[in-house]
């Protein structure tokens, strides 16, 4: 699981860089995209601090700029390498303590919490593919077919 969930982030880190050198390069100012990217790094964030027993919850809506958009993606994805290095596979299976936004607990598998942060990286980077269309700009691919390809 390990090494899965290893390379399952290591694809997530690659595709938002992909999008935020994609926004950094074309100076991309639209609200949504800035939004939503930003949504994305805090959550990230967020999921991060909620795993290693430190839940310190930021707004997930807090809008930030280009570069500082790029600059928490690269950390949140350093941060999460680091932390997945030093687990072991039992370690995927325990369960984790948390509560949601709304303050609500909940009790997750831990392999299902890392699953969930990945796809709905996905899922919110496909919304900033489909902003920077509606832009008339061709977006990046950040499909992870692409990643596979390039990083075997």
């Amino acid at each position: 699981m390990k090494a899965f969930f290893t390379r399952f982030f290591t694809f997530n880190n690659w595709a938002n860089k992909v999008i935020a050198d994609f926004i950094s390069a074309n100076d991309i100012q639209d609200e949504q995209v800035l939004r939503i990217a930003s949504h994305l790094a805090h959550a990230q964030r967020n999921w991060y601090f909620r795993v290693i027993g430190q839940q310190n919850d930021v707004p997930l809506w807090t809008p930030l700029q280009p570069p500082a958009i790029a600059a928490q993606l690269a950390e949140n994805g350093a941060l999460w390498l680091s932390h997945l290095s030093e687990l072991q596979d039992d370690d995927f299976h325990t369960k984790l303590a948390y509560k949601n936004m709304a303050g609500d607990p909940y009790l997750d598998n831990l392999a299902d919490v890392l699953t969930h942060i990945v796809n709905h990286s996905t899922y919110h980077r496909g919304q900033i593919i489909n902003l920077i269309r509606g832009l008339g700009m061709t977006p990046p691919g950040t499909d992870f077919i692409l990643f596979a390809r390039q990083i075997p």
